[in-house]
C-alpha cells in the first residue's frame, strides 16, 4: 500500500510539474501572439489585448480616436488618399490604436493620420502602399506660396500687367452665359472684398473645416485678384477676366496668420481631388511649389486632370539661389499641369524666377498691383501672381468657347504667346509671354461685317399671319389697336452654329415654354393678347452675336431695346403688344438705340 501511494504521490508530482512547465509555456506563446498582433494591420478587426499593457482597438472610424493637431508633429503625420469615397475608408487599412496618436478625415477621399512614437513613420508607408484601397500615402508637409514678400501700393494707375499680355483688349467683349468658375487652392479668400463682388463660387475652408472661406495670410486674395477683379466699377483693378463672368472657387489650404505662407499637403490633395469633383470648375490655379515630388500631390493633380480640369501652377521663385536654380518644382512639373514663370515690364525674365524644361508660358510676376485680405490693394512680386494671370486667361478662352479642351485652351495660349528670350520655347519663358488677345482671337469665329439674316413674322387681331419680316423690319401694326396673339421666328445662320429661341408671356396664360427655330409661341384663334416676349440665341457661337428686340406696347408705344433674353413689354398690366422689331449684330456692335427700359412691370 505505502509503495503504491508513494508511486501515486511522485506521479502527482511530475504531473503538477508538468502541467506548470506547459502554463508557463503557454504564457510566452501567447505574449508572443499580442506582440505580433501589435503591428500596424489586424486583418480580424478585433480588439487586441495585452495581459500586462491597457488594451489596443482597431479603428474603424476616425471618429474615434482624437482630432490631430496638424500644427504639431508633423514628422509623424501620414496623407493617405483613397482609390474611392467611402464614410469610413481607414476601416480598410486594418489599423489600431497602438500605432495611430489621433486623426482626421480631411475629406472623402483623404485621411490623416498622426502615428505614435515607435512606430516609423517609413515602414507605415511601405506597408500602406501595398493596400489595393490606398492610391498613394506620404508623409505630411507643408508647401510654400511662390511669393515675395510685397510693399503697400502707393500710387494708383500701376496695375501694368493687364495691358502687357493684352487683357485690356478683350475685357469688353467676351462675355458667357455659364460662369467659368476657377478653383484657386492657397490661404483662402476675403470673401467681402469690394472688387471680388459677384466673382466668387462656393469653396471650403480645411483649415476650420467649413464652407465659410476666409483668408487670415492674404495671400490667396491677392492671387484671386489678377483672376477677377471687378472690371469697370470705378475702383481699384481690373482682372483679366474683364467683362466676362468667371469667378473664384476658393479653398483655404494653410495661413493661420498674416506671417505664414505654409499650406498643408494633406489640405492641398483634399482641395484639389474636391475641385476636379465640380462640372462648374475649369481650371484650378496652384501658386504654391517645392522641391519634394509628393505621390499624394501627382496623385491629386492627375485625378484633376483626367477630370477635364486645366491645371496652372507657379514655376517657383528659386531661380536665383544657386542650390535650387533650375531644378523641378512641383507641382509646376507634373504632366497637364501649365508652368508659369514670371516676366518682367520690360518683357525681360524676372530675377528669381525658377527656369527648367518645364516651364510652358511666362506672364507678369513682379511688381504687380492687386486685391488684399484687408480690403485694399498692394504690389506683389512673384511666380505666385504670374500663374494666375494664365489662370484667368484659361478661364477666359473657355469662356469664349466652353467646348475647348485643356490641351486645346494650352495650345491656343501658346500658339499666340510672344516669343522672347532664344527663338522658340526656351527654358526661361517657355513658349513666350501670354497675349490673351491674340489666343482669343485665334479660337473666335469670323465676325461678318453685316447682320445675320433673321426672319421673323407675327399673327394679328383680324389680320391672321403677316408676311416675313427680317433685318430689323416691323411686323405688326401701329395706330391700329390690334393685339399680337403669335409670334414665329427663324434665323439664317450663314454657316455659323447659331439658333434661336423664345418665350411669350400671354393673356391668362403668362409666361409659355421656350420655342425655338420657327415654332410658334403665343396662340390662334383663342382672341388672346402677347404682352412680352423674350429672345436669346442658342448654338456655340452665340456668344459671338448679339440679338435686339424692341416691341410696341398699347399706351406705351416704341419701348427701349431688350438683348439676349431679356424682357420686352409689359407684365400685369393687361397691355397688347402691337408690333416688333428683331436685329442679331456681331457682339460689341453698338445697340440699335436705348436700351433703358424695354419692359414695364
Amino acid at each position: 500500500m505505502k509503495r503504491n501511494f508513494n508511486k501515486r504521490f511522485m506521479l502527482i508530482i511530475v504531473s503538477i510539474i508538468v502541467l506548470c512547465l506547459l502554463s508557463g509555456s503557454g504564457i510566452m506563446a501567447e505574449d508572443l501572439v499580442n506582440e505580433n498582433k501589435e503591428t500596424i494591420f489586424n486583418e480580424n478587426q478585433e480588439t487586441l489585448v495585452d495581459n500586462s499593457k491597457e488594451a489596443t482597438t482597431c479603428i474603424n472610424s476616425l471618429e474615434e480616436i482624437p482630432d490631430i493637431n496638424i500644427e504639431e508633429n508633423s514628422d509623424r503625420q501620414v496623407v493617405i488618399i483613397y482609390a474611392n469615397s467611402g464614410e469610413n475608408n481607414v476601416k480598410s487599412l486594418a489599423l489600431n490604436t497602438k500605432a495611430i496618436q489621433s486623426g482626421k478625415k480631411v475629406s472623402e477621399r483623404v485621411d490623416l493620420l498622426e502615428l505614435r512614437d515607435g512606430i516609423s513613420v517609413d515602414d507605415f508607408i511601405s506597408q500602406l502602399k501595398t493596400n489595393p484601397d490606398v492610391l498613394a500615402v506620404d508623409q505630411n508637409q507643408v508647401i510654400k506660396v511662390s511669393a515675395l514678400p510685397n510693399d503697400t501700393y502707393i500710387q494708383s494707375g500701376d496695375a501694368w500687367q493687364f495691358e502687357k499680355i493684352g487683357a485690356g483688349k478683350t475685357w469688353d467683349k467676351v462675355f458667357n452665359n455659364e460662369p467659368v468658375v476657377v478653383a484657386v487652392i492657397d490661404s483662402g479668400l476675403n470673401v467681402s472684398h469690394p472688387d471680388l463682388e459677384g466673382r466668387i463660387a462656393a469653396g471650403y475652408d480645411y483649415v476650420n473645416d467649413t464652407a465659410d472661406v476666409i483668408d487670415m495670410a492674404g495671400h490667396g486674395t491677392m492671387v484671386s485678384g489678377c483672376i477677377a477683379a471687378v472690371n469697370n466699377n470705378g475702383i481699384g483693378i481690373a482682372g483679366v477676366a474683364g467683362m466676362a463672368d468667371i469667378r473664384i472657387a476658393p479653398y483655404r489650404t494653410g495661413g493661420v496668420n498674416k506671417e505664414d505662407r505654409d499650406l498643408q499637403l494633406a489640405y492641398i490633395c483634399a482641395a484639389i481631388i474636391d475641385a476636379a469633383s465640380r462640372p462648374e470648375v475649369k481650371v484650378i490655379n496652384m501658386s504654391f511649389g517645392g522641391y519634394n515630388n509628393f505621390a499624394t500631390l501627382k496623385t491629386a493633380v492627375a485625378d484633376a486632370a483626367d477630370a477635364g480640369k486645366i491645371l496652372v501652377s507657379a514655376a517657383g521663385n528659386e531661380g536665383d539661389l544657386v542650390q535650387y536654380a533650375g531644378k523641378y518644382s512641383y507641382p509646376a512639373s507634373y504632366e497637364n499641369v501649365i508652368s508659369v514663370a514670371a516676366t518682367t515690364n520690360l518683357n525681360g525674365s524676372a530675377a528669381f524666377s525658377q527656369y527648367n524644361n518645364q516651364v510652358d508660358l511666362s506672364a507678369p510676376g513682379l511688381e504687380l498691383y492687386t486685391t488684399t485680405m484687408n480690403g485694399g490693394y498692394a504690389i506683389a512680386s512673384g511666380t505666385s501672381f504670374s500663374a494666375p494671370i494664365i489662370s484667368g486667361a484659361c478661364a477666359v478662352l473657355k469662356a469664349v468657347n466652353a467646348n475647348l479642351s485643356a490641351s486645346e485652351v494650352e495650345k491656343s495660349l501658346k500658339d499666340t504667346a510672344l516669343d522672347l528670350g532664344n527663338t522658340g520655347r526656351d527654358n526661361y519663358f517657355g513658349n513666350g509671354l501670354v497675349r490673351l488677345d491674340a489666343a482669343v482671337e485665334s479660337i473666335s469665329p469670323a465676325i461678318p461685317t453685316e447682320d445675320l439674316s433673321t426672319t421673323y413674322r407675327t399673327h394679328v387681331e383680324n389680320i391672321g399671319w403677316q408676311s416675313w419680316r427680317d433685318k430689323g423690319a416691323i411686323s405688326g401694326t401701329s395706330g391700329q389697336s390690334l393685339r399680337l396673339e403669335g409670334i414665329e421666328i427663324k434665323i439664317n445662320t450663314s454657316g455659323y452654329d447659331l439658333g434661336v429661341q423664345y418665350q411669350t408671356h400671354v393673356e391668362n396664360i403668362g409666361w409659355q415654354g421656350f420655342q425655338s427655330d420657327g415654332n410658334m409661341s403665343g396662340t390662334t384663334g383663342r382672341s388672346l393678347r402677347l404682352e412680352a416676349i423674350q429672345i436669346q440665341l442658342t448654338g456655340t457661337d452665340n456668344r459671338s452675336f448679339d440679338v435686339y428686340y424692341q416691341v410696341h406696347a398699347q399706351n406705351y408705344g416704341w419701348l427701349d431695346w431688350a438683348k439676349n433674353g431679356e424682357s420686352a413689354g409689359t407684365e400685369g398690366k393687361s397691355l397688347r403688344l402691337e408690333a416688333i422689331k428683331i436685329v442679331v449684330v456681331p457682339k460689341g456692335n453698338p445697340a440699335p438705340g436705348p436700351t433703358a427700359q424695354p419692359f414695364v412691370k
